[in-house]
């Protein structure tokens, strides 16, 4: 009787210790779920940014400024100088991404490549290019920030799936 007791309190414990690891397990799948979708809210996002800039192509900072402060700000850079930078960065960036894709690493952050394609048009915006070079600029974006998608999302269900598999293999075991 009284070894029935132990045995019932141990079983009972058991299946509570279950349950808080069963609760644990899904919180970390719904994390990783959540981040599995980060890139595709950095295009959400990216997609917004580029209608308030297609909206202003025809505009610049020195359109819009008083010629005194354009004076006091300095000469602007020439737009060429920003398109070579644009076109570095994107083919830097897709070399990051496609590494990490390669090597399955953890990818870096969708926010900093979101807030460079931004940081393009308001470039260009001072620049006084952006009506010139909006697609260039919006397609570039894009195609990055695509393929950044790709990484995260690939990266984190493949984490979601090795985590079923070991849960599956931890439920097999309780069986």
């Amino acid at each position: 009787m009284i070894g029935t007791t132990t045995n019932t309190v141990a079983s009972v414990d058991t299946v509570n210790s279950n349950n808080v690891s069963n609760v644990q397990e899904k919180n970390q799948l719904t994390e990783l779920y959540g981040r599995s979708h980060m890139g595709i809210c950095g295009i959400g996002v990216y997609l917004a940014v580029s209608l308030v800039a297609f909206h202003f192509k025809e505009q610049s900072l020195a359109g819009i400024l008083p010629s005194g402060l354009m004076g006091k700000l300095g000469a602007v850079p020439p737009v060429s100088l920003a398109v070579v930078l644009m076109w570095v960065s994107t083919v830097s960036a897709l070399t990051v991404i496609l590494g990490k894709l390669y090597f399955g690493s953890h990818p870096c952050g969708t926010t900093s490549h979101v807030a460079f394609r931004i940081g393009f048009f308001v470039l260009f915006f001072v620049t006084g290019g952006l009506g010139q070079y909006v697609n260039e600029i919006f397609i570039s974006g894009l195609v990055v920030l695509t393929l950044q998608h790709y990484n995260v999302y690939n990266y984190y269900m493949q984490k979601i799936e090795k985590k079923f598999i070991i849960l599956s293999g931890l439920h097999q075991e309780a069986l």
